[in-house]
Parts: structure tokens; C-alpha cells; sequence
């Protein structure tokens, strides 16, 4: 297609959750990406959110202002196109997710989507599904392979399995953070089992 032709929704605002080795190098791929005007980065460790808060400011890609406390309600509001998670482990997931008080599906607008790039198992990736589209909320089930430095660099593997719709919406954000895109046929869960099944091969 003609360049210049690209309107302004498709310009993204998204938010990664856990800014660790992974997350960070994923959220700092990110902000190289020409479909996404904004990336806010949440994480439980202050010196974590502060710094990529100035990597994404430098870019003229971070939010007006810092908010003070870290609390998801902060960071993630009904302007938020798509939330990456990146956490240890599937309980941190469900709790961002579900948790007590402010969750993703109380504070997400609808057709939102929600990418979940933690190993989780495929069981929780259809519970979190069915839990989240009753929200109007979308779900990738993404698990990633490649460590720090590929995270860096926008080189990370990706096994992503979820709708036709949501999958197209993400896809910008895979190609940012991703060199080898894997879409997984068979609905979401298949993300998580064709990545065990890798993992058990390599």
C-alpha cells in the first residue's frame, strides 16, 4: 500500500507488565515501533519503571507524567490498546489479570487485548480467556523463547495462538518484539503447548 496512508488508530498505546530482563528488552523494542505512540512500563520495583519510564520519555513515547504510586490502576486506563504481560509465573498472571480490587478487566476498555507472554499453562490460557471475553476484553496466549540480549533486540521467538481479530491487532507488536513469529492454529492454549513441546525438543 501507499506509505503515508496509515491513520491515527492505528497508533497504539500499550503497557508491559514486569519490566525484567525480558520485559524491559521487549518494552524497549517497542518503543522502535512506528505503529505504537505510546509505551507505559509497570513493575513492582520503582528504579525498574523509572528507568524505562526515560528510554520511553527520550522517544517522545512515554505518558505526560510519572505516576507516583505503583499501582496497575495507574498505568493501564480505558485509553490502553494492549497490555503485555511478562511476569514469572502464571499466579502473578491471574493476579494482574483477576486480582482483588483493580484488575485488567476493570480497568481495560472494550476490544482491548491482552497478551500474555509468561509460560503458563494452556488450561489457564482458556480459563483467562473465556474470563476475559466475557469483559469484551481480547487474549493472546504468547509465550516467548530468546533471553535478555534477543529481547534487546527485537529478536525473541514468539508462539502466539488466539482469535483471527486479536492476532491481527498484536501483530505490530510481534514484529517489534519478534523475529521468528510463530501463529499457532487452534485457538488460544496451543501458544503454551506448542512452546512446552520446543522446549521438551530442544
Amino acid at each position: 500500500g501507499k506509505l503515508g496512508l496509515r491513520n491515527r488508530s492505528c497508533m497504539m498505546r500499550v503497557c508491559v507488565v514486569g519490566l525484567g530482563a525480558m520485559g524491559g528488552g521487549m518494552a524497549r523494542s517497542l518503543l522502535k515501533s512506528p505503529d505504537i505512540e505510546q509505551v507505559t512500563g509497570f513493575d513492582l520495583s520503582r528504579q525498574l519503571v523509572d528507568t524505562f519510564y526515560n528510554d520511553a520519555k527520550a522517544v517522545n513515547k512515554a505518558p505526560s507524567c510519572l505516576p507516583g504510586k505503583l499501582e496497575l490502576a495507574n498505568y493501564v486506563d480505558g485509553t490502553t490498546d494492549v497490555v503485555v504481560i511478562v511476569l514469572v509465573n502464571e499466579r502473578q498472571c491471574e493476579s494482574v489479570c483477576f486480582g482483588d480490587g483493580e484488575n485488567l478487566t476493570t480497568l481495560l476498555r472494550d476490544g482491548a487485548c491482552v497478551v500474555v507472554c509468561s509460560t503458563v499453562s494452556a488450561a489457564w490460557a482458556k480459563s483467562a480467556e473465556e474470563r476475559l471475553v466475557s469483559r469484551n476484553v481480547q487474549f493472546v496466549d504468547s509465550p516467548i523463547s530468546g533471553g535478555a540480549v534477543r529481547a534487546n533486540r527485537g529478536e525473541i521467538s514468539i508462539f502466539a495462538s488466539g482469535n483471527d481479530k486479536s492476532l491481527q491487532m498484536v501483530d505490530p507488536l510481534f514484529q517489534a518484539m519478534g523475529k521468528e513469529v510463530h501463529i499457532i492454529q487452534g485457538g488460544v492454549g496451543m501458544g503454551s503447548t506448542v512452546k512446552m513441546v520446543h522446549q521438551l525438543l530442544a
